[in-house]
């Protein structure tokens, strides 16, 4: 069983006023899409903006290790503006040298590395572009995880949801024109609107590819199967390889609240569905906690909820 951190690591900060608060000490740069189009970044600036961002993680890894967390989702803007700077990011040797020492940390230290491409990668627009920019999206991902080094299986996740609703033909077509190390890390996570676990494992079942089971979705979208009984297909799709969950709540009292305040991840974890917390304490699954504090969430769910590392 392994809790995963999602992209950040928060530790207390003092202001000038005295307030503690908590913040990233993960010190991810970013480029500006409009400030790039407007030649304001030298090669350099970029190069500089990659390299930073993997010496942070490379960092941050031994906060992981003596906090006993064994899956991290690495962040999906560790190279932003990739799609324009791609080429320029591969040639650098000292890129290539960090990302190899980052893969090397993680699987020595026994670390499974996921990532959750964003909203805008939809395999199954109508938009012929889209679907384009989404596949290119994905290669990017998945050149990360070829250079540090990891296997081609959905142990180490590529993430995404199935997108537009409705399309689960070309979902599975656009699936199957993938490229191999971006299809073999491919998993599908069911969502609130659109695609509820049996609508993923229909696609599972054409195309192989794993069905993450997101428990706080599946509220909103049953697709009139019981809990247990979605558990059991999204795990089975995973055939031998430790499935992935993810796990949030809502924020007490949010009961009689509108739809987007409802699906919310809250800060903390207040409830884990009972199947759910006997197959962690049971080691048999791993699971992305997705509430908003952090790896300060996952310390306390440990506690709170009798988990053991």
């Amino acid at each position: 069983m392994a809790l995963s951190v999602c992209c950040q690591w928060l530790e207390p900060v003092t202001k000038r006023n005295g307030e503690v608060v908590y913040e990233n000490i993960i010190n991810e740069q970013s480029l500006q899409l409009g400030a790039y189009k407007n030649g304001k970044y030298t090669t350099e600036r970029i190069l500089e903006t990659y390299r930073n961002n993997v010496e942070e993680h490379l960092r941050i890894l031994p906060k992981l290790v003596a906090g006993g967390i064994k899956s991290f989702r690495l962040s999906s803007s560790l190279f932003p503006l990739f799609e324009f700077n791609g080429e320029l990011a591969k040639r650098d040797g000292k890129i290539s040298r960090g990302l190899k020492l980052l893969g090397e940390g993680f699987k020595q230290n026994g670390i499974r590395v996921t990532t959750h491409p964003g909203q805008f990668t939809v395999l199954s627009s109508d938009k012929q572009s889209v679907v384009d920019n989404s596949i290119k999206e994905l290669e990017y991902h998945a050149w990360v995880f070829d250079q540090m080094g990891f296997d081609q299986t959905p142990f180490f996740s590529i993430n995404i949801h199935g997108g537009k609703s409705d399309r689960i033909q070309q979902l599975i077509n656009v699936i199957k024109s993938l490229p191999v190390n971006v299809k073999n890390r491919l998993t599908l996570e069911n969502d609130e609107k659109c695609y509820n676990v049996t609508d993923l494992c229909n696609v599972s079942r054409a195309c192989s590819v794993p069905v993450v089971f997101d428990s706080h979705h599946y509220q909103f979208n049953t697709g009139d199967v019981s809990f247990d009984a979605a558990f059991h297909m999204a795990n089975d799709s995973w055939n031998g390889i430790r499935p992935l969950q993810h796990l949030s709540n809502s924020e007490p009292g949010m009961e009689n609240a509108p739809f987007n305040q409802k699906r919310a991840h809250s800060q903390m974890i207040h409830h884990i569905p009972d199947l759910q917390l006997a197959a962690i304490r049971d080691n048999l699954i791993d699971v992305d906690v997705e509430a908003k504090a952090k790896n300060i969430a996952v310390m306390q769910m440990r506690k709170d909820f009798n988990v053991e590392v």
